[in-house]
């Protein structure tokens, strides 16, 4: 009897190994079909619930005005779709956290919105709108320049981003100059002067007592320290004068007016070119002349005595027959001939179109006097 080849022997040996991993890996396939078996029909019911649920905080949730597409509002889920990156667990899920959709914003509900509730800075300032002035004596001085100390050189902007981190309204601060070395101007409304010193004082800070800004010491240019004592004086006048004028074409029109009173009274400005800056930058409507023909016109014959009655019916009468030689308009934009228009001192046209320009710098002629 021969003996067998070992080599016949290692393959048998190999053979049934590999048999034996095969019946394993059959075993092992049919467990896994189970599992996924399991786990599709797990998906399929967890995947039903939720589209119940999805539906049901949609029928629930407000519908807008304008449609929305379903494929942003709402999530494109299907009974039979297996495709989920993520599948949690059905007992985990809340379903009061699910999100509901986003529904666009339309023109309709933003017009619809309330107005923002009023803050107590706005409530003042309507407060002082819609009532009289407090007193005549603040309203004759309601304006007032206060001064105070600066360790280093700050821009406008910086200061007022100090002012606003200790509480003061920079709406009430109308402007800002300096009118010497490390010293800061601050044209204030006297009744804002009392709160504004009480926010200084929560820093320890103080006002400048009986500071002259029309001193001429406070000129420190070297180039004018030649200059006499009265030419210096002069100077600082023009330069303070200067100051004055760019406040009022800095501050709002509004006030224009009132703080141009109170540079008058203080002696700062001349009457002359604090009206040239008010007719600049307030556009007044101009008188408009009654219709001849009209009932105002009537009554104004009747209640005037014979002869300035004859007087005001032909001034009236000329009036109509002269040809409009100009167009100006009112206060809206509108055009109107001049014929129907009559213009006086306290109203001023923009007939022209363009503003006129500032007036010259009084400093040019302090300092070309002969010495």
């Amino acid at each position: 009897m021969s003996t067998s080849d070992p080599r016949i022997d290692s393959i048998l040996a190999a053979l049934e190994k590999f048999s034996s991993s095969l019946c394993q890996q059959l075993d092992f396939n049919q467990q896994t079909d189970q599992r996924i078996a399991t786990l599709m029909n797990r998906l399929d019911q967890f995947e039903s619930s939720q589209f119940d649920n999805l539906e049901t905080l949609l029928k629930a949730a407000p519908s807008n005005s304008k449609s929305t597409p379903s494929d942003e509002s709402t999530p494109q889920v299907t009974a039979g779709s297996h495709h989920l990156n993520l599948t949690p667990r059905p007992d985990a899920i809340d379903t009061s956290m699910v999100q509901q959709p986003k529904l666009k914003s339309t023109w309709a509900s933003i017009a619809s919105k309330p107005p923002a509730p009023l803050n107590d800075r706005k409530r003042q300032a309507l407060h002082r709108f819609f009532n009289p002035p407090v007193n005549d004596s603040i309203q004759n001085g309601s304006y007032t320049f206060v001064y105070i100390s600066r360790s280093r050189r700050m821009n406008r902007s910086q200061i007022r981003s100090k002012f606003h981190e200790i509480s003061i309204d920079n709406l009430r601060v109308l402007d800002l100059n300096f009118p010497a070395c490390n010293t800061i101007g601050i044209l204030l409304h006297e009744v804002y002067l009392p709160e504004f010193q009480s926010k200084l004082l929560e820093i320890d800070a103080h006002l400048i007592q009986d500071f002259d800004p029309l001193d001429h010491h406070h000129v420190a240019d070297p180039k004018y320290q030649g200059l006499s004592e009265e030419r210096r004086t002069q100077l600082a006048k023009a330069l303070h004068q200067n100051r004055c004028i760019r406040s009022l074409y800095f501050i709002r029109p509004h006030f224009v007016p009132s703080v141009a009173k109170y540079f008058i009274r203080k002696g700062w400005v001349s009457s002359h070119a604090a009206q040239d800056i008010i007719n600049q930058r307030l556009r007044r409507p101009v008188k408009r002349r009654p219709d001849p023909h009209s009932a105002v016109a009537h009554t104004l014959q009747t209640s005037q005595p014979s002869g300035f009655s004859a007087q005001a019916s032909f001034t009236l009468s000329s009036a109509s027959q002269v040809p409009p030689t100009a167009t100006l308009q009112d206060w809206y934009g509108n055009p109107v001939s001049t014929q129907d228009m009559d213009t006086t001192p306290d109203f001023a046209s923009n007939a022209s179109g363009s503003e006129s320009s500032r007036p010259s710098s009084p400093i040019s002629d302090v300092i070309d006097l002969p010495q």
